[in-house]
């Protein structure tokens, strides 16, 4: 202790009071001082970025063809399957027989073989009344003859004459009118016959129906051998070079594309994305429950693709897939991380890294994509911005770089 003897001598000891007491303020100071946050940073930089929006949906082909029977009878097994390669007015896609006449009972034969019979009573009736007809228009066409050529001589009048060539031709219309008359009744009689067909008649022939496009089956509807109506669907070919996607925006996303707008389509499987562009916005939109069961309106967008169609030669319709379309795009914006930007009093802000501290910064955003955000007004190129800040970064706190 004789050291501090010597110091207190020299020293009053309310000068040594104050030092001992600003070492202890000074210490204390230093303990509970609060330390720098460590948060991650990211710098401003220049470059393109566009305005767009996006969704999930399908492919699906452009134009597809349903091919139906076209008569009614007994198909055969079909041998075409799915993905097999068809020709239009070539490959032959289905056969079949015609079906074979209604056994008839023996009430409905004997009406049928009345039915023969009383037409072929009809028609040889018309076809009597055809020759009496014929009968009389040649004696008028000879009536007609004679009048003439004694009016040339002076020996009749011309009165005559002209009622000769009235009933001539009256004469030959009724020939025309009973011929026609012949044709109806032979038709009938023809009808007559054909209702007394029965099975053992049927016709054995085979129709065959081809391929009315060219392209791949994408569906078999009838595979195996049975009976079919005229109209029923057979099967569905389909061009895959045509094939599209069908994106399922919200509604309210979907009011801002427009015919003609350049997309792409995404998360398909494959390498890349595929460049394509808006064919057509459905006028109208449905309603859909989404995975955490909120009911979403949405519109149908359809993106017809570009380029080599062997770049997603293994999509097919009703593959999955995600599409974007691209609404504006600025070739030289300053961006910033989607992760620095904070909400600030209704609008968007970001914690500027200023000499140690984070400086809140308000900021004007456009284009937002998933990974940035064109930053209209508030920031330069090259400041540095705190990237996810977490609650304990305010505006002034000082903070560190995370190594």
């Amino acid at each position: 202790m004789a050291w501090l003897n010597r110091f207190s001598a020299k020293w009053p000891r309310w000068a040594l009071g104050a030092l001992v007491a600003a070492t202890v303020v000074a210490v204390l100071g230093l303990l509970l001082a609060p330390h720098p946050v460590a948060v991650d940073v990211d710098v401003i930089s220049r470059g393109p970025i566009a305005d767009a929006v996006a969704a999930e949906g399908e492919a699906r082909v452009h134009e597809a063809y349903l091919i139906a029977a076209p008569v009614a009878g007994r198909l055969e097994r079909i041998d075409l399957h799915v993905g097999d390669r068809v020709v239009a007015g070539r490959t032959l896609v289905a056969r079949i027989r015609p079906a074979a006449p209604d056994l008839l009972d023996a009430r409905s034969r004997a009406l049928a073989q009345a039915s023969v019979s009383a037409a072929t009573a009809a028609l040889s009736s018309v076809q009597a009344q055809r020759d009496q007809a014929a009968a009389q228009a040649r004696k008028a066409e000879g009536d007609l003859a004679r009048v003439t050529t004694l009016a040339e001589r002076g020996f009749a009048s011309t009165q005559a004459r002209d009622a000769a060539e009235a009933e001539a031709r009256a004469a030959r219309a009724a020939v025309r009118a009973l011929t026609a008359q012949v044709d109806v009744r032979r038709s009938d009689l023809a009808a007559a016959r054909a209702a007394l067909v029965g099975p053992d008649a049927a016709g054995s022939g085979l129709v065959a129906v081809t391929a009315p496009a060219s392209g791949y089956v994408t569906r078999v509807l009838q595979e195996s051998a049975r009976p079919v109506v005229a109209g029923a669907p057979l099967i569905e070919v389909s061009d895959q070079s045509g094939l599209e996607a069908a994106i399922e925006f919200l509604s309210q996303d979907a009011v801002k594309v427009r015919e003609g707008m350049e997309a792409e389509v995404f998360d398909w499987g494959g390498p890349g994305a595929i460049p394509a562009v808006v064919r057509r916005v459905e006028p109208q939109g449905f309603t859909k429950v989404s995975a955490l069961g909120v009911e979403e309106q949405r519109v149908v967008v359809v993106l017809q693709f570009k380029g080599d169609p062997e770049t997603w030669s293994s999509l097919g319709p009703g593959y999955r897939l995600s599409g974007r379309v691209f609404l504006r795009r600025a070739p030289d914006a300053i961006k910033a991380p989607l992760g620095a930007l904070v909400r600030d009093k209704g609008g968007w802000a970001v914690f500027k890294l200023v000499a140690g501290r984070a400086r809140l910064t308000p900021v004007q955003v456009g284009a937002l994509t998933d990974r940035e955000a064109e930053v209209v007004k508030g920031l330069q190129s090259g400041e540095t911005v705190i990237v996810f800040p977490s609650d304990q970064v305010r505006d002034g706190v000082r903070v560190r770089r995370r190594s």
